[in-house]
């Protein structure tokens, strides 16, 4: 049925006189449950299905997109896009240049789960959920607040293109998140825990709901008891694998988007300074700093094996040993900057947006002959900050500079946990930051975060992030009185 479907919008299109066809024929089930203070909050269970049609006509795009899988509805929505096609070629611009090439891949990639989300028992998982829920409101008097949310989504994709690829994709999500608000008059703290993967139901058994219940409530509570004011100074600063990868998908992600460099896209924060001229040369962090791209990864939330336009997905390393060597890129920008193949970074939200670049599993590597855990790496800090999971953050336009605070943080002396601390936030230039790396763990966490924006109309992107826990030195922490 799709490969009839499909064959029928390209004979269309191909009489019509369109130089590229993609189509993506989508279904999509999504779950969601939240609980707030015990209370159930959301129940929601959909069901998606369409069809995305990208065209090239005169080398520049058209995209429509339609909920259903009806031929006519299909034909229909084709010449929507090229009717736009037409349109764009009209006005000439640098884009408007050959795609690099990608072989025509034919396969089918169904990522397996050990226990599908969708088989189980709706009542089990919401009783289920309510009952963690309800494990945070335990650890503390002071926790006033107590929320719960639990996701899973299921993606089905077959992908078609006049060039003859013809994939079929199935990709699953599944994560969950708690938080707990502590309130000690004057304080309010909050404190969140997460993690979503390309997994099933088994990922909430791996997260030990439980477990995080009780640790998030806690710790809320401390950070509003007995926390301690953040120093303020230059000062060594350690970051988790989680806060790592937030920084990373700052400070290195969105820069090295090809789409965002070449000024195409400047939406939530700008543009790039990570400019071309800079590919190979700029010493974007110390030696120590290597950064890798790898979709391919099993597991991780932003695992796929080809993205939205049929590329397969490659690792690879936008900056090694320090240096800045390679962008995210598509097969239309890649061509635009001379590269000779796109990185596998073109996706959508759903067959109703058009690909645009994103990033993807994105960490950084570890130290194989590094510290040997955390405890070691802090055991070597004579007096220092720790910092732990997003709170909040801000960065310059071209992503020049940031300030990013932590939900918990401790002050490290004479290389022991002397107390936590609240409110910890710091600041840096971005090449500056990075080069001041000064040790790392052996060990590495990659965490899911299934809430990127970018774009216009705003797409939401799946990303997965992370690294070794790592210190850098002479990092400005704190806010000075």
């Amino acid at each position: 049925m799709m490969e009839d479907l499909a064959n029928s919008i390209m004979a269309e299109a191909s009489s019509q006189g369109v130089e590229l066809t993609q189509i993506r024929i989508n279904k999509e089930f999504q779950e969601e449950i939240r609980f707030r203070n015990g209370n159930l909050e959301r129940v929601n269970s959909s069901f998606l299905q369409g069809i995305g049609i990208r065209v090239r006509v005169e080398s520049a795009w058209g995209f429509a997109s339609i909920d259903s899988w009806d031929k006519e509805d299909a034909l229909e929505t084709l010449h929507r896009a090229i009717k736009v096609a037409k349109a764009s070629a009209r006005i000439k611009r640098k884009t408007n240049k050959n795609l690099v090439e990608e072989p025509a891949h034919q396969d089918t990639y169904i990522v397996a789960v050990k226990d599908d989300p969708f088989k189980k028992d709706l009542e089990e998982k919401v009783e289920f959920l309510k009952e963690t829920n309800l494990r945070i409101k335990e650890a503390h008097e002071t926790i006033r607040m107590y929320l719960t949310n639990y996701q899973a989504r299921k993606v089905d994709t077959w992908f078609f293109s006049s060039e003859g690829a013809k994939i079929h994709q199935v990709l699953p999500y599944t994560g969950a998140q708690h938080t707990a608000i502590a309130v000690a008059p004057p304080e309010i703290q909050r404190r969140s825990l997460e993690n979503f993967q390309s997994k099933g139901w088994e990922t909430i058994g791996e997260l030990d709901l439980f477990s995080l219940a009780e640790k998030v409530g806690r710790e809320a509570a401390i950070l509003a008891t007995e926390a301690k004011k953040s120093p303020s100074g230059v000062i060594p600063l350690i970051l988790e694998p989680y806060q790592l990868g937030l920084t990373i998908h700052e400070s290195l992600g969105h820069p090295t988007e090809l789409d965002r460099v070449l000024g195409y896209e400047a939406d939530f924060a700008g543009t790039s300074f990570m400019t071309p001229e800079k590919l190979g040369t700029l010493r974007y962090g110390n030696e120590k700093v290597t950064m890798t791209n790898d979709p391919t990864m099993s597991g991780v939330l932003a695992h796929y094996k080809y993205d939205d336009e049929g590329t397969l997905a490659k690792k690879f390393q936008p900056v090694k040993e320090g240096i800045f060597l390679e962008y995210q890129s598509d097969r239309e920008h890649a061509g635009i900057l001379g590269r000779e193949f796109s990185t596998g970074n073109s996706k959508a939200q759903s067959y109703r947006f058009v690909p645009i670049i994103r990033m993807a599993n994105l960490y950084m590597e570890p130290d194989p002959s590094g510290y040997n855990g955390v405890e070691e790496l802090i055991e070597d800090t004579k007096y220092g900050v720790y910092g732990l999971n997003w709170k909040s953050h801000s960065i310059s336009d071209k992503r020049v500079n940031f300030q990013f605070a932590t939900q918990m943080g401790y002050l490290i002396e004479k290389g022991e946990i002397k107390h936590p601390i609240k409110n910890l936030t710091y600041q840096g230039i971005t090449t500056e930051f990075w080069n001041s790396v000064s040790g790392m763990t052996r060990q590495m966490q990659i965490w899911g975060l299934p809430y990127c924006g970018k774009g216009a109309p705003m797409q939401v992107g799946y990303v997965s992030h992370g690294g070794p826990w790592t210190r850098f030195d002479n990092v400005r922490v704190g806010i000075s009185d």
